[in-house]
This record gives structure tokens, sequence and C-alpha cells, in this order.
């Protein structure tokens, strides 16, 4: 029997689990608290539950060891650690996190060892390149360039439930959100970089249609221009832009919050402190001010308009007490948006993935217009949509690697025919689908 070992045990584990369990597969899943990674094996006699420190060096060398394959779902930071280790024991690895600077470092000596480090095999990264992947090796395959590439992705609330003023709720990590809401962002637009700086990402905003889910903002997703390179686009490509999707409303408070520094990680002391406390101290008014009033005069808005409203719902302003005796101003934000933006049983999630695609054919002298969307739900008292599409590829590319069905060595990305073909066919078992459409003019 072959075993995995699989490090993580949060909110999107699950379904990668059960994957894997039911396709007898040995499995080890750690976590800090033992007991999630009991839950997630549910007496299945294949899987082993253990408490993991990621410090604890001697045990994770060991736990490496004794396996044939890992998969990180731990943040990403502590995925060069995991791949150290991956190296010295000459074992595969998985992730759903981007190829960082330090990962990358990795390609040569994986490549030297025979290992695949296959990064990106989630959701956004991954289904979004590997159905990006498909149409553009079959506009090249028929002797076409792909002349504009926007792609957008976006974990939202189901219609029926985005019920709160922000049309968001946390299917991930809060703090992941928030922090990814601190990039600046750049992309290709018309042969030229556009650099968008982190204090204006929301501002450089703009509506998208997605037939069959509505209307959203759509903001830039970190370095586009990256991407033309990855997805062996060159200098055919006068556009390319990655953007991330939003209920309407999110950009404008998002953008605001920035501006009083709600967003600054620095931590501040906090002892006895109540959220209107740190308030009053984040901008400074005076004690006898309303903090609405006064977080929307820092805004340079209305008093009565969303911004300053949605923090007064969520209960920054109110005398409840913080519970740190030091945190920052993102931390105090997440911890009560957890509480107040958080899925209640059996609520739907939805996943948002849409490409479009623009496509010159010099042959016969035509255009294409080529779009992919999926439009995916979560299951009711069941898996998340978004734990669904993050872990279900992880999973998948971990079998193909175990059955010698991926040639490619070192550090990858999912976007060789030889990964993107199999576990797209087998996300669509799974009904998780990606349909094409092809417009000729």
């Amino acid at each position: 029997m072959q075993k995995i070992l699989v490090l993580g045990a949060g909110m999107v584990a699950a379904p990668l689990v059960r994957y894997l369990l039911d396709r007898n597969y040995g499995l080890t899943v750690t976590s800090l608290a033992q007991e999630d990674a009991v839950k997630l094996i549910g007496g299945d006699a294949h899987g082993t539950a253990l408490s993991l420190d990621l410090a604890d060096d001697k045990t994770l060398s060991s736990l490496v060891e004794s396996h044939d394959l890992v998969i990180s779902l731990v943040p990403y930071s502590y995925h060069p650690l995991v791949a150290n280790h991956c190296l010295e024991k000459r074992k595969n690895l998985v992730t759903a996190s981007y190829v960082s600077e330090e990962m990358a470092a990795f390609d040569a000596e994986a490549k030297d060892r025979d290992l695949i480090f296959l990064n990106e095999i989630g959701l956004d990264p991954g289904i979004d390149h590997m159905s990006a992947m498909r149409i553009i090796d079959d506009v090249h395959a028929r002797g076409g360039k792909i002349r504009h590439f926007r792609s957008f992705c976006g974990g939202l609330p189901a219609p029926e439930a985005n019920d709160n003023p922000f049309g968001y709720k946390f299917s991930w990590a809060p703090r992941g959100v928030l922090m990814a809401s601190r990039n600046g962002a750049r992309y290709w637009r018309d042969n030229h970089v556009v650099d968008v700086p982190a204090e204006r990402l929301f501002r450089d905003m703009r509506l998208l249609h997605v037939p069959g889910a509505g209307d959203f903002e759509a903001y830039p997703n970190r370095n586009s221009l990256e991407y033309r390179d990855i997805y062996g686009l060159g200098e055919e490509v006068i556009s390319v832009f990655r953007g991330t999707l939003r209920y309407i409303g999110w950009c404008n408070s998002m953008f605001n919050y920035v501006k009083i520094g709600l967003l600054d990680t620095e931590p501040r002391d906090s002892k006895d402190l109540t959220y209107a406390d740190f308030m009053r101290d984040l901008l400074d008014a005076g004690p006898d001010e309303d903090l609405r009033v006064v977080a929307a005069e820092r805004m340079g808005q209305p008093a009565d308009c969303l911004p300053p409203w949605n923090l007064h719902w969520l209960g920054m302003f109110s005398e409840r007490s913080i519970g740190h005796d030091s945190i920052s101003p993102l931390d105090v934000l997440g911890q009560i948006m957890q509480e107040k933006l958080s899925y209640q049983p059996g609520e739907r999630d939805m996943v948002v993935l849409f490409h479009e695609l623009k496509a010159w054919f010099e042959e016969d002298g035509h255009y294409e217009r080529l779009t992919s969307s999926l439009v995916d739900f979560g299951v009711r008292y069941g898996d998340s949509s978004m734990s669904r599409t993050v872990s279900f590829p992880a999973a998948i590319a971990a079998r193909l690697i175990l059955e010698g069905k991926i040639t490619q060595r070192g550090v990858l990305r999912p976007v060789f025919p030889e990964i993107y073909n199999p576990v797209l066919d087998e996300l669509a078992n799974l009904n998780i689908v990606c349909s094409e459409e092809k417009t000729r003019y």
C-alpha cells in the first residue's frame, strides 16, 4: 500500500482526505490539534491522525521518510521547510500554493534527484491554470495566436447566503484573505505594463458579468505579467489580466479600510481595550466623538456611506473586549469578520471562475472569442465548493504522481497536458466542470 503524508487538516482538507482513502492509500494526516485530523480520518482503517508542530524537525523528517509522497496544506511560508525534507528523503511533494522564490530555488535539485514538486494545483492557482492552458494549447495547435487573455476567480457566498453588507463570507482563513488585500498588482494592457500600488488595488476595479452567476467587481490579482511566460504566450499576447471577483460593494469598503490603517500588520497595545477603544486610538478620535463619523472623515467619505456603516455593523465601535494584550489592526478586523462573516450550518458557498480570450488566426484571417466558465456550489451540510475545488485537484495530482503518469520533474505548475487533461477529466467526473464556448468572427 502506498502511503501519503498530508500536512494540515484545515478548512479545505476533507475532500482530499476522503478521495485518497476511498482509493485505498495509506494516509497520515497531521495537525497542531490532533482532533482536527481525527475528524477527517473518520475511523478509516487506512488513516492515521497525528499532532505535529512543524518546528519539530526530527518528527517531520521521520514522517516524510516513512511515506511515498507528501501533500502540504499548511500555510505557504512552511512549504520550503517541507520541501527541504522531501529533497533529503527523496520524496515527491504536492501543494496548492503559489510558487514562491524559495520554492522555485529547489527546481535544479529536484530534477537532479528525479523528484516532482508540483505546486499551484488547487483552484486559484490550479483549475484556473489548467482550464486556461487547455484553451491556449488548442489555439496554438490550430495555428492561432492569443492576443488578449483575461481570467477572473472568486470564492463567494451563494446568492441565497449573501445576507451581509460585505457580500462575503470566509471559506478560507480570514488572515490570508486580508493579507492578500495588502498586495499591489501588475498586468499587461495593450503592450505596456500597468503597475497598481497596494493602496490603489481596490480602485483599479471593473464590473464583470459572468453568465449563470451574475455581476461582480473584479480587481487585479498579484503579478499577471509572469503568465506571458508561464502560459507560453511570449510576444504574441497584447493584454494579460488576472483578477479577483467579489460582490459589488466590497472594493469600496476595503479601499477605505486601507486608508485608515485597518490593514496594517504592526501589533499595537490592546491590553484591556474594547473595539471602540482600539478604533479611537487608530483614528486619533477624541473621547466624545462619534467613531462612525470620525472614520468617515478619515476616509474622506460622507458619514452615512457604506464603509463606516459596515464597521459599525461588524461591531468595530462596540464596547466588547478585544481579548488580546497586543494585536495588529488587520488581525482585529479579521477576528471580528470571522465572527460576523462565517457560513452558518446549511449555507452554501459559490466558486466562480471565468476566462475570456481573444485569438487571431492569420491563415484565414479570423478572430475567435473563447471563454471558459466554472460556477460551482457547495453542498448543504456538506463540503464547501472552496474545499472541493482546492483539494480535489491536489488529490488527483497525488494519485497521478504515484501511478507514474507525470513525466516532468522539478518544481512544476499544472500547465502541461499530461497533468491538466487527466485532472480536468477527473474533476468533471466529480461534477466540477469548466464549460467552454467559442465564437468566430
